[in-house]
């Protein structure tokens, strides 16, 4: 109610009513949209100024008048006309254009009137949305101007979006701006027929709440981390998943560090920033990959040598999580390829744990390893054969202190952590 007072300068008492108003009239919207659904054009509650519900119709005759009763019943609802096209037809248009791929007849992603020499335009990085305005009747198309490509404008003559100026300055960049949303529109034109508009906007990302154990390609998430001395955010996973970049949840991360040696193997991948993404304490825990279940992690595990004899688990993209004992805490690992990329023997440094029921395989490295709620590890690799199914696998990892270590990060242990 604070809020709502404070966003449309009213006072408590009359943000209270308001609030308590809006439910009875979106009814009242929703009986008038079904009474004129052959003209229906678009439809809101305005906020600024007088609480006032409206529906508008298509064209200037009256609305009928069981629609016209309804209205009149109710001193804070507006049924408006003389809209062009109905909410349909603007969708309609919406699905045929698509993202606009290539500029041609809407739902065509030939070129522009099929001629394919004639400079082609294509928007796919560069229409950041697609909408219908309500209040305008017309549908919205969303430019990422600074993406777009300098084509042949569409007025002859004049100069291409590519030139107007050094981009660098604000005046050039706003004349740039409108110049690429003034040739999108004349290209658009002749291609649709209802009322557009061509708008700025900034490309359009997805919110992540970044957690360990899911897919990085070839390899698992472990624990999502902070960077010393930069304070960015990153997913750890194992250092041997080589790759300057990584994909995992939707999301490209970058590599921000890499230890891949004889003592650690283990990868920081940092996560993009400006996308309002953020990193959780979480990991994936399910036994069962069918069956999704997340477990926290609220603090580090003990030094390596303190870990002999403790029960720990392990999230794998693969094999899921399954659990042994520790049993070495000073093993060492001889993998095929060595202990890096250079063929060096591992040191014994790394953590062995095994039990009746541990697995692992090809892709769960970098995976979690922990134990209830403590972090303990980053999984390296098994003596599995690739075998999912295998019992008795033993596991060796990198211990958590030394990762955090070794890549200059701290491991999450609270939530939520946003990614600036």
């Amino acid at each position: 109610m604070a809020a709502y007072a404070s966003d449309y300068s009213v006072n408590y008492a009359e943000a209270q009513r308001r609030l308590e108003r809006i439910p009875q009239m979106q009814e009242t919207i929703a009986s008038l949209n079904e009474l004129e659904a052959d003209r229906l054009a678009g439809w809101g509650i305005d906020h600024s100024g007088s609480l006032t519900a409206w529906v508008l119709l298509t064209g200037d005759q009256a609305p009928g008048s069981p629609a016209a009763a309804i209205a009149a019943a109710h001193a804070d609802v507006e049924i408006r006309t003389g809209a062009t096209f109905t909410f349909a037809q603007l969708v309609t248009a919406q699905n045929k254009f698509g993202f606009g791929e290539v500029i041609g007849a809407v739902g065509n992603t030939g070129a522009i009137d099929g001629d394919t020499a004639s400079g082609d335009v294509m928007f796919s990085d560069t229409v950041t949305h697609t909408g219908i305005d309500l209040r305008a009747n017309a549908f919205e198309i969303g430019i990422h101007t600074a993406s777009f490509p300098a084509v042949p404008s569409a007025l002859p003559d004049e100069q291409l979006p590519g030139e107007v100026g050094p981009v660098g300055s604000t005046g050039a960049s706003d004349q740039r701006e409108a110049a690429v949303l003034r040739d999108v529109q004349e290209l658009l034109a002749p291609h649709l027929d209802v009322s557009f508009e061509v708008v700025s906007s900034e490309p359009f990302a997805d919110e992540v709440a970044f957690e360990g154990g899911h897919s990085m390609g070839t390899c698992t998430s472990g624990f999502t981390a902070t960077q010393n001395g930069t304070g960015r955010r990153g997913i750890i996973t194992a250092g041997h998943c080589r790759g300057t970049t990584r994909r995992t949840q939707g999301v490209t991360v970058t590599e921000g560090a890499r230890q891949w040696n004889r003592f650690v193997d283990a990868a920081l991948y940092l996560i993009p920033e400006g996308q309002n993404h953020s990193v959780t304490h979480r990991i994936r825990c399910n036994r069962d990959l069918s069956q999704p279940e997340t477990c926290t992690i609220l603090s580090i595990g003990p030094n390596r040598l303190q870990m002999n004899g403790h029960y720990v688990c392990h999230f794998g993209i693969s094999s899921a999580a399954t659990c042994g004992t520790v049993d070495d805490v000073s093993s060492r690992p001889n993998p095929s390829g060595g202990c890096d990329v250079n063929g060096s023997t591992c040191a014994s440094v790394f953590v062995r744990a095994t039990g009746p029921e541990m697995r692992s395989c090809g892709g769960d490295s970098g995976g979690p390893v922990y134990s209830y709620s403590s972090a303990y590890g980053i999984h390296k690799g098994s003596n599995s054969d690739n075998d999912c199914e295998m019992p008795n696998t033993r596991i060796y990892f990198s211990a958590i202190r030394r990762v955090q270590t070794s890549l200059g990060v701290e491991v999450v242990i609270g939530w939520p952590r946003d990614v600036p």
